[in-house]
């Protein structure tokens, strides 16, 4: 009987270890002078050796969970996003239990503060905390300034104040279940992507006016467009007989400019990609963000040469700012293939080759992801 209660426990213990490990499971934010919205983030990693999926999260009353994965290979991270709207100033506790495939018992997780003063008038003021801040401090009192969307607030979770109905959900707890979200995968989102920095270094040289090249590489750059942030801070520059700067330092969020900028790229003039590349160096280093994705992204057919003169000034010229080189090919040219990924490789970056329409609107999106994951 003792062997059996033994080996009973000893199954339990090692089926209950945490497999997961999270930056912080009781979150104290201190004393928060006013808002209107509290929000923010929890790292979560995966520390075993098998895949874990996020299945749901059960909170308290109000409260939306979000993840921007939902399934976790081993070694991988991602981030547990927490929102909700204060009832009222005051001491708060808001607890939030994460179910996962690795464990028979629930991650326990609490966000809990003091609110002096609740803002009823300002739907935009939200008060943030979370491994977004690039700090030490884990509190802070600044207002977060959100853009309104417009969009109706999702109320799908909300029990009713006067209803008499049981409400039936598939969780064990007597609260309502919250499906994890996972981020659109169109979109560069705050939490899962650090700033970037990007340098659109365009040829325009009458080799790209292929019916094709031009075209393909418009689709790809409006796509982009349309995903990066306020946050981030894209320059335009062209090339061909001499090296131009079409826009420079425009937030993300200027979608207008720089659609209007793709838009008027045309092919003409002679090709000179290597000053282009040197000029974009230090134009991007002008712009460097600490801690961000800093990148030049070059869209070629790659008919030019980049000696061996121009290696060793981009490379005594990183220094403490360090850009990434990516190139973006078109055209079928082997010798010129060759050229652009040694390029790539000399600047630490990818080499994407693109050949057809189809597929080609999410190669520069996919790269920039890459580059600037958390």
């Amino acid at each position: 009987m003792f062997n059996k209660l033994f080996f009973f426990f000893i199954f339990c213990t090692c089926f209950a270890k945490a497999q997961l490990q999270f930056t912080e499971q009781n979150t104290n934010l201190g004393t928060i002078a006013e808002t209107y919205e509290i929000k923010g983030d929890v790292l979560v990693k995966n520390t075993t050796t098998k895949k874990v999926f996020l299945m749901r999260a059960d909170a308290d009353k109000g409260i939306k969970v979000f993840t921007t994965k939902k399934s976790l290979l081993p070694g991988d991270t991602c981030l547990i996003i927490i929102s909700f709207l204060p009832e009222s100033a005051g001491k708060f506790k808001k607890n939030i239990n994460i179910i996962s495939s690795d464990n028979i018992k629930p991650y326990e997780l609490s966000v809990s503060g003091n609110l002096e003063k609740l803002r009823t008038d300002d739907k935009l003021a939200c008060f943030y905390f979370g491994n977004r801040k690039i700090s030490s401090v884990k509190t802070t009192t600044a207002a977060i300034v959100a853009k309104d969307t417009k969009e109706k607030r999702d109320n799908t979770n909300k029990i009713p104040d006067n209803s008499t109905a049981p409400i039936i959900t598939d969780t064990i707890w007597e609260k309502p279940a919250i499906v994890l979200k996972e981020e659109n995968p169109n979109e560069l989102s705050v939490l899962g992507y650090k700033p970037n920095n990007i340098l659109f270094l365009v040829d325009v040289s009458s080799s790209m006016k292929d019916s094709l090249k031009l075209p393909l590489m418009k689709t790809a750059l409006h796509t982009l467009i349309n995903a990066v942030r306020e946050v981030d801070v894209i320059t335009f520059v062209t090339y061909a007989d001499s090296v131009k700067i079409v826009k420079e330092g425009i937030k993300g969020s200027d979608k207008k400019q720089l659609h209007d900028a793709v838009d008027g790229l045309k092919a003409k003039g002679l090709t000179k990609g290597n000053k282009a590349i040197l000029f974009s160096q230090q134009l991007a280093q002008k712009h460097f963000i600490a801690e961000g994705n800093n990148q030049i992204i070059m869209a070629s057919d790659g008919k030019f040469r980049f000696y061996s003169e121009d290696q060793n000034t981009w490379g005594e010229k990183q220094k403490d700012k360090k850009i990434v080189l990516s190139t973006i090919a078109f055209g079928n040219d082997r010798d010129a293939m060759k050229n652009l990924k040694e390029i790539a490789d000399i600047g630490k970056g990818s080499f994407i080759h693109i050949k057809k329409r189809h597929g080609c609107e999410d190669k520069l999106l996919e790269e920039v992801k890459t580059r600037s994951k958390r």
